[in-house]
């Protein structure tokens, strides 16, 4: 008899251990059980995460104002999930995915956006993850473009008239940047004088002509001019018509050399020694641009059919809408 108690409450002690050892580990605890509110938006039966819809709520509010009104807001941030889940929805129907390059350059963006913004992200509830999830859908909207209108593509956009807009809009060259300019003991930005300017240009245009003559390489040349204090640019590089990373007009000058000959050219406050590559359809340095010229030259085709790719019916939870939109309003205010 007392054997058969004992074994009992041997029992009953082991089932108690077991509860406890549930409870600490907050399996049975209430507390533990993450909850998440009810979607705030609903596409096409599909419930969207919270997070990223506040991602475009606060992208709708930027855009508007942070005054603007809440349905004009809300009716953006709504059009703007649309799209991105348009794009993931034609992504997977079309077979796109990202290159581990690609994908590289996705995680460096989100590290970049959120070295800057990540604070005030995880103010409003957008994770470091959802920031992801964003520009991957960002990046295979590109991908897209190059699915219809790249080579190969249902619609693609033909050699001839990509090259032709590369020709237009880019050049490829090398340069030596001289300056005309000096800062003074005070910091001031100052004008040299006419007879040093004439020197700084003839010795520019002696370098030209050793580079021409086959006498001095771009390297050599920028060597012996650094020895007077200017910095040499010997990488290649290629230029964009719109870039501002060189002075007004700088871009037409380039392209108006000839290829392969070394030329002077110059503003009021910079002198340069210039090398126009002749980039051809084989080279690295049209193929990099491609994606670029497919965009300025279809980029708004691409968001037209992917709009068009999916009818989508939207819900919102209003309670919950409202409760994301005064949180962003309210963090954008502070």
């Amino acid at each position: 008899m007392k054997k058969a108690v004992f074994r009992k409450t041997k029992r009953m002690v082991s089932f108690i251990l077991i509860i406890a050892l549930f409870a600490s580990s907050g399996i049975l605890s209430s507390c533990s059980i993450e909850r998440e509110d009810p979607a705030a938006l609903t596409l096409n039966g599909k419930e969207i995460k919270n997070d990223v819809f506040t991602y475009f709520i606060d992208k709708a509010m930027t855009e508007l104002g942070v005054n603007a009104d809440e349905n004009a807001v809300l009716t953006k941030a709504t059009q703007l999930t649309e799209t991105y889940f348009k794009t993931n929805s034609l992504a997977v129907k079309c077979g796109v995915s990202l290159s581990t390059a690609q994908k590289a350059s996705v995680s460096e963006k989100v590290n970049a956006y959120w070295g800057i913004y990540g604070d005030y992200y995880t103010s409003i509830g957008v994770t470091k993850e959802t920031l992801t999830k964003i520009f991957t859908s960002e990046a295979y909207r590109n991908q897209l473009l190059v699915h219809y209108y790249g080579e190969g593509g249902e619609e693609e956009i033909g050699v001839a008239t990509m090259y032709a807009y590369f020709k237009m809009n880019y050049i490829v060259f090398q340069a030596i940047n001289g300056y005309f300019t000096y800062l003074d003991d005070n910091g001031n930005t100052v004008i040299r004088t006419p007879n040093e300017i004439e020197e700084i240009i003839l010795k520019f245009q002696n370098m030209a002509s050793l580079i021409n003559s086959k006498e001095k390489t771009m390297e050599e040349a920028a060597d012996f001019l650094a020895t007077s204090g200017y910095s040499s640019s010997v990488v290649t590089l290629v230029l964009g018509k719109n870039d501002t990373s060189y002075p007004e007009g700088f871009f037409d000058k380039v392209q108006s050399t000839k290829a392969r000959i070394a030329s002077v050219i110059g503003t009021n406050e910079y002198i340069f020694i210039v090398l126009r590559g002749d980039a051809g359809v084989n080279s690295e340095y049209y193929k990099e641009k491609k994606e670029e010229i497919l965009t300025a030259l279809v980029g708004d085709k691409i968001d037209i059919k992917i709009d068009k790719s999916l009818a989508v019916e939207s819900a919102l939870n209003d309670m919950n809408t409202q409760s994301l939109y005064l949180l962003v309003k309210q963090e954008k205010a502070g």
